[in-house]
């Protein structure tokens, strides 16, 4: 039998994690004030699904009830109550162990999602149980149902008859009405800790006779997520390859990156290597590497490096080992905090863009870029700092005329890698070196602003797209605008508010926006179709409204 079934947790003393929904139970039960309909919610692997059935032979345990009937003190009995359920030798627990208890009922909302399938259950609810005391369904994915599903289960949910018991299981409580959750009692589940995972897992293994190393443990740990049946399912996929199999090995079978891979990573970001950043994406390709999880570990890490900036070394430690700790807090002390929360933004969103991308590695490719790029220009801004200042500063190659332009180096650099310089939106041109720091800022996170300003008014956004950012002195961030139609947009109170909130959060002040046309160069070409047209009486209002 495969670990994740024969080692699934059987009794709360087994359930990893989820004390809070432990206590509450048993508590429940003890007293006598059991619920009749709960709610599970919470990851997947979390031991939603395993707690139901735990409570399911609660309930029923045979060997409980009559040591409870027995009981003449309530102190006594609850103690026995909580050494003895449940049993797991009785009938009932162990037919609900082997799922031939015909008194559970396990339902896969995913596949019995219709009207019909409820009234179904309906039905039969009414019937009393076979042999337990009470009758349990679990209806697992209860996010799944119908809308008419949901409605048909309502007022069974509300008022079902004495011998029946539901648990609903879901890992998206967020698509449940509203009148569901006010009938039922919820429970939220959480992943489990890297500590707690290792310690099951070097239960089994000790169970097993197996020999496994602390460090593939700890990989395992990682790459499961806080999900015990994942890491359990990693776990017997390890085993099966026999004893002595090295971490290189477990790291091939686990489609996980090695912890030097991460750092080297990290390393390159910090010191804007974009090239040498994008040669170990390319090996990670090569061999097969797992995107997702190497970007998940690149944010793990980068957590802890945040953890570590705040002086929260503790929790570094526990999480990573004091060994990689060390590594860590190396890579720390080279980098500061705006530069780590802005990585952590670029590959968080370079994760979220996988589900969208045919070219898997796409994402993290320009996610590092945009990560080399935004150190370069931090370290301009604190470059055009010290020249205001007066002493005397020579600009390196980082940098051309404009912020947001790579320099040649850097240009060929890409260029010999087919990588182009990603730019999801324009960025707005400053007019001089000598731009404010807040120019600069706002030039950095101009897609931020373009992105934020989206939901709210796709018109707006699209006018931004034309305009330059030309002057900031503090207050007022002066925009430049091609025509005056764009300004009249801008200038409108409701634009204007949304730009400036946006802009406030962005700086972290209040500032006013105000526009200015700039002066655009003719072409020849327009300067021909100007003398064709230029006795059209329409042609002539339009160039009016638009000051061309």
């Amino acid at each position: 039998m495969v670990f994740y079934r024969k080692y699934r947790p059987q009794n709360f003393e087994e359930l990893i994690g989820q004390d809070h929904v432990k206590k509450t139970l048993l508590s429940a039960f003890n007293s006598g004030k059991l619920g009749h309909a709960y709610l599970f919610t919470g990851p997947r692997g979390s031991g939603k699904t395993s707690t139901a059935r735990i409570l399911a032979k609660i309930v029923n345990c045979e060997r409980q009830q009559s040591v409870v009937s027995s009981q003449s003190s309530a102190e006594s009995r609850e103690l026995e109550a909580e050494s003895l359920i449940p049993c797991n030798t009785c009938y009932s627990c162990t037919s609900i162990t082997d799922g031939s208890n015909m008194d559970l009922i396990e339902i896969d909302a995913a596949s019995n999602r219709g009207i019909d399938d409820i009234r179904e259950l309906r039905e039969k609810i009414k019937l009393s149980p076979s042999s337990a005391k009470k009758k349990v369904y679990i209806i697992d994915e209860v996010h799944m149902l119908t809308t008419e599903a949901f409605n048909a289960l309502l007022k069974t949910l509300e008022e079902p008859p004495a011998h029946v018991l539901f648990i609903l299981a879901t890992t998206e409580v967020q698509k449940l009405p509203v009148t569901i959750l006010s009938r039922v009692q919820r429970f939220d589940f959480k992943l489990a800790n890297l500590e707690e995972i290792k310690t099951a897992l070097k239960s089994i293994c000790d169970k097993e006779g197996a020999k496994v190393s602390d460090e593939i443990l700890n990989l395992i740990a990682e790459v499961s997520e806080g999900s015990f049946r994942d890491a359990v399912k990693l776990l017997d996929q390890v085993c099966s390859m026999g004893e002595g199999i090295s971490l290189e090995e477990a790291q091939g079978v686990l489609k996980a990156n090695d912890f030097s891979e991460t750092t080297g990573f990290i390393e390159r970001l910090i010191s804007s290597d974009a090239k040498s950043a994008l040669l170990l994406v390319q090996r990670l390709n090569e061999k097969g590497a797992s995107i997702k999880e190497f970007t998940n570990s690149l944010l793990r890490a980068l957590r802890q490096m945040l953890l570590i900036k705040n002086g929260v070394a503790e929790v570094g430690d526990f999480e990573v080992g004091s060994k990689k700790l060390e590594i860590l807090q190396n890579l720390t002390s080279k980098v500061d905090q705006e530069k780590i929360v802005m990585f952590l933004e670029n590959f968080q969103k370079s994760l979220e863009q996988l589900k969208y991308t045919t070219i898997s590695s796409l994402p993290l490719e320009v996610a590092l870029i945009k990560s080399c790029h935004i150190v370069v220009v931090i370290a301009r801004s604190e470059t055009t700092k010290q020249s205001q200042s007066g002493s005397v500063i020579s600009l390196d190659d980082g940098m051309q005329e404009g912020v947001g332009i790579a320099s040649p180096a850097l240009q060929a650099r890409n260029d010999g890698l087919g990588v182009e310089n990603h730019q999801s939106e324009p960025i707005p041109s400053v007019e001089n070196m000598q731009a404010s720091d807040d120019v600069l800022v706002i030039t950095d996170k101009w897609t931020y602003i373009l992105e934020t300003i989206r939901p709210y008014n796709y018109s707006l956004e699209a006018l931004l797209k034309q305009a330059k950012v030309k002057n900031c002195d503090g207050v007022n961030v002066i925009l430049e605008v091609p025509y005056s139609f764009h300004q009249r947009i801008l200038e409108a109170p409701k634009s204007r508010t949304l730009l400036e909130s946006i802009l406030a959060d962005v700086l972290g002040k209040s500032v006013k926006v105000t526009t200015v046309i700039g002066k655009r160069e003719v072409k020849p070409s327009e300067l021909a179709n100007v003398e064709v047209a230029q006795d059209d009486e329409i042609v002539r209002l339009a160039a009016e409204i638009f000051n061309s």
